[in-house]
């Protein structure tokens, strides 16, 4: 997450995020599913510009990033800027948590794409959160920002403290840092349709041998690209193949590439290389660019 201040507003890149592992270790009482997650921060980002508001309203406007060459913007379709919206939800939920009678206007360009388990709605509420702390000057320490960000979902407590690697637990809410032995070059293709996280999660059949992701987590502490190609597992990869034929298309495409290893993030339907260098990462982007599969993103870990 990156600020910079613009006048009276604060702008901040809210990164999205790739699932390396993802172990479903069973249902919990409150009606999410007990995980293990190992995710890691992408160059890829919306950008959020906050603005404080006297009137104590919150307002959200969403906005698409066209193609740089083009220079415009299109309304995001299929995004709520109402109340329901995760921002808005954060914004009210940091007012709740205060008192804070202060106000946001909040623009909102989305490059990360929805329904691609890459992470995106969540990142935008984590720095929602983070910025009107800054903006709001209420100077909330972190555990109290992570207090509130585990009330709103699952993935926003990886995206407070913005690192580039953790481990994730619980519902994901429980996050340890790690250190990385190396960036990883990695090429994302979002096929041309989304999913539904909870029908992935209903189509998941469950497993009797969890996997661990200790051999993961040390491969990317030393670096050894590898052992991170053999280690890579997503629970939900097989339900989601079963939902979407674009999804089996698309991992076919990118193992015919010269590319380390495939996987799908989070409950899909967006779907990886990772690759040995940024040349090699280049090369497989155009590859599958060509092809037609989707939306393709040629990123390296870290924003």
């Amino acid at each position: 997450m990156r600020f910079r201040q613009h006048g009276p507003s604060l702008v901040v890149q809210a990164p999205a995020k790739l699932n390396l592992f993802l172990e479903v270790l069973g249902k919990r009482s409150d009606g999410y599913h007990e995980l293990e997650t190992v995710m890691v921060s992408i160059g890829l980002h919306d950008t959020l510009r906050l603005q404080p508001d006297a009137s104590g309203g919150i307002s959200l406007r969403c906005t698409l990033a066209g193609e740089p060459a083009e220079g415009r913007r299109r309304p995001v379709e299929r995004l709520s800027t109402g109340d329901d919206n995760l921002i808005c939800r954060a914004a009210r939920a940091l007012q709740e948590a205060t008192g804070c009678r202060q106000g946001a206007c909040i623009d909102l360009t989305k490059r990360i794409p929805m329904e691609a388990g890459l992470g995106g709605g969540s990142s935008d509420a984590a720095a929602t959160l983070v910025a009107l702390n800054r903006l709001w000057r209420l100077n909330l320490p972190s555990d109290e920002l992570h207090r509130i960000a585990a009330g709103l979902g699952s993935d926003l407590n990886f995206f407070i403290d913005s690192p580039s690697l953790a481990v994730c637990r619980g519902r994901g809410e429980q996050i340890e840092p790690v250190p990385m032995g190396r960036p990883l070059h990695l090429v994302v293709v979002r096929p041309r349709e989304g999913l539904s996280t909870g029908a992935v999660f209903r189509n998941w059949e469950g497993t009797a041998t969890p996997q661990s992701s200790d051999r993961l987590l040390d491969a990317l502490r030393s670096g050894d690209l590898g052992t991170v190609g053999e280690t890579l597992h997503n629970a939900l990869q097989a339900p989601a193949e079963q939902l979407s034929e674009q999804v089996r298309k698309t991992l076919r495409a990118i193992d015919g590439t010269e590319s380390v290893a495939a996987a799908m993030s989070g409950s899909g339907t967006a779907c990886f290389a990772i690759c040995r260098n940024g040349a090699s990462a280049r090369r497989i982007g155009a590859r599958l660019r060509a092809q037609g599969l989707g939306r393709v993103f040629v990123v390296r870990t870290g924003l």
